[in-house]
């Protein structure tokens, strides 16, 4: 609740007793005057000035509103915020008319300067991926055409939302990008040591990292914040099951498998496609450290995973992972047919209905030179895909396509490519339409027009072009086009791992690592809410964790009432998908272009 807008040890009615009240009541008083409604509002004192904001702050001048008690939320301009987890779209694909949705994660960019507001801890390394099978049935994509054929690329891994401060062995998912230098630009995939993420609508995105951040309000890392996402997003406790499990405390950057969690599409020289997900998987083996053993390693060695893979490649020794592919035909790509929804970035597609096939081995083998200019400016994005290789319907992909590429412009500048490890230098044509610009010191437009078409160079490749796909529906609005969303399937991948997939053992680590954190939460209702999300994935757990909590403001029952309709929590009618609208990829039925 918002405090009282009474102010406290001051006399109310002397506008003398400090000059920024007097102003203040100016101020308001002008407003009723010429028969505005007045600001009684807090407005997050933007009808304050920052010699208002220190008086209070620094305690000059005493009570007055601290706190937001706006009638609804804005975006910056004022205007009425319509929906927390439902973005604009046509067919669920975002659009770039949500005004909404572009601030949120254009501001979510620019909060941090200079370090990297997501994935801001990590390393990496240069190395190859070598081609063990011919793909060119299923992909034109040049660099997995030839068995045998190797493409340099670089690995760069990190913990995901602690800051730079944090040890490397915290609990955290993991990054794990790769930017492969092929000879028809460099492609980017942009994944991470679990297989699904705690989102699935991009107007969520910065929430969940927002989540996992430190208390604004005194930086100590915010455990009510975490379990209260979590409390109301049915389908990020998915990704959140993995998160308190041991995976959330792998051995280092080298022990990890690796996932490029969304959908995308390989396209064939034909323009048929298919739709495929990404694993890497550990030749070494994966390894998870215990709660206690990556607390212990905290301590011991908080740059562990930094210096495993240093010394490892120092010492000649090479990492490697099979490259994985899940392939699945877009006339199969139904939530209906499947009883999924193949879009949906908090669900796996399950490996006995589309069984991975090796098509590749990424190798490390050589350490960064220098960490500040091969590492840290080293910028990825999900939307460098190179002619061969394409976006799905999934609508986290679709924005984060943007979105990753704004944050880079932000943080280093629109001319990153002339960062080394960022350069396309295994390109057979480089010849960017894109000129000027802060630091720009390479040949810039290097003679070219700066305009198109143009009556001197007309050297395009509409070979390249998108394959095309059908959407749903052709409605633009907020309407949720997830399969599983209001519906008690949300839970159902979660309820398989953790009853048949996770060992006993690791039913017991999940338990005691989620209980080590629930313990701290300030409010019983956040415990509660989140115990009944648990006990829609497994009753043994919720109430496992239930149990192990040293101190419980609640009775089981009530955790058992709430798990009723923990699945539709903040999933408004308004916005769920009740005439049958879902995502979808069809290939179009007649060649839109050939």
């Amino acid at each position: 609740m918002a405090p009282s807008s009474t102010t406290a040890n001051t006399n109310q009615n002397d506008p003398l007793q400090h000059p920024l009240q007097a102003t203040a009541m100016a101020i308001q008083g002008a407003a009723q005057g010429e028969g505005r409604a007045p600001r009684l509002s807090h407005m997050q004192s933007s009808n304050e000035g920052p010699a208002d904001i220190i008086a209070k702050v620094s305690g000059a001048v005493q009570g007055g509103k601290r706190e937001d008690d706006g009638a609804y939320f804005t975006n910056n301009e004022g205007i009425p915020w319509p929906d927390p987890e439902h973005s604009k779209t046509i067919g669920g694909i975002p659009v770039a008319s949500d005004v909404f949705l572009f601030q949120k994660q254009q501001t979510f960019n620019r909060s941090k300067n200079l370090e990297r507001v997501v994935h801001p801890s990590g390393s990496g390394a240069f190395g190859y991926f070598e081609c063990t099978k011919n793909v060119s049935d299923l992909t034109k994509a040049n660099f997995l055409s030839s068995v045998g054929e190797k493409t340099p690329i670089f690995i760069r891994f990190s913990t995901v939302t602690p800051g730079r401060e944090y040890a490397d062995e915290a609990r955290n998912p993991r990054g794990f990008a790769i930017k492969f230098y092929t000879m028809e630009g460099n492609y980017d995939i942009v994944g991470l040591n679990f297989p699904v993420f705690f989102c699935r609508d991009p107007i969520q995105g910065p929430d969940v990292i927002r989540s996992q951040w430190r208390n604004p309000k005194n930086f100590l890392f915010d455990y009510d914040a975490i379990f209260d996402l979590l409390a109301n997003t049915p389908e990020g406790n998915h990704a959140g099951l993995m998160f308190f499990s041991d995976h959330g405390t792998p051995v280092g950057w080298r022990f990890n498998h690796g996932y490029g969690c969304h959908t995308f599409k390989w396209v064939n020289k034909d323009g048929k496609f298919v739709y495929i997900k990404y694993h890497f998987i550990a030749e070494h083996g994966q390894k998870q450290f215990t709660q206690e053993q990556a607390t212990q390693m905290c301590g011991e060695d908080p740059d562990y995973s930094k210096r495993d893979l240093w010394e490892t490649i120092e010492n000649g020794r090479e990492i490697a992972w099979k490259a994985m592919v899940q392939v699945m035909q877009p006339e199969d790509a139904d939530p209906e047919k499947l009883g999924f929804d193949p879009f949906d970035v908090t669900k796996i597609w399950p490996r006995k209905q589309f069984p991975m096939q090796e098509f590749g081995r990424l190798v490390l083998n050589k350490n960064p030179e220098n960490y500040h200019r091969d590492v840290e400016q080293a910028a990825f994005s999900p939307g460098s895909m190179v002619p061969g290789i394409e976006d799905s319907p999934d609508p986290l992909l679709q924005f984060r396509m943007f979105f990753y590429r704004d944050a880079q412009y932000h943080r280093i500048g629109v001319n990153l490519h002339q960062v080394p490890v960022n350069c396309p230098f295994m390109a057979k044509s480089y010849a960017s339409l894109n000129f000027d610009g802060q630091m720009r010191v390479d040949a810039n437009h290097a003679g070219n027009k700066q305009y198109a078409p143009n009556s001197f160079a007309h050297k395009f490749r509409p070979d390249t072009a998108e394959a095309p796909y059908q959407v749903g529906d052709n409605v633009m609005s907020r309407k949720s086009h997830y399969w599983h969303e209001g519906k008690k399937s949300d839970y159902d991948q979660a309820k398989d791992l953790w009853s048949r997939v996770m060992s006993d053992q690791e039913k017991k680590n999940t338990i005691k690592n989620t209980v080590n954190m629930l313990k701290f939460v300030k409010f019983p209702e956040i415990q509660k809410k989140y115990l009944a999300q648990q006990c829609n994935i497994g009753v043994d757990l919720a109430r496992g964790i239930y149990d192990g909590l040293p101190k419980k403001d609640f009775r089981w029952s009530e955790v058992e009432k709430l798990a009723e309709d923990a699945h539709v929590w903040y999933k408004e009618k308004k916005f769920r998908p009740l005439n049958g609208e879902r995502l979808t990829g069809y290939a179009p039925s007649m060649p839109v272009y050939n």
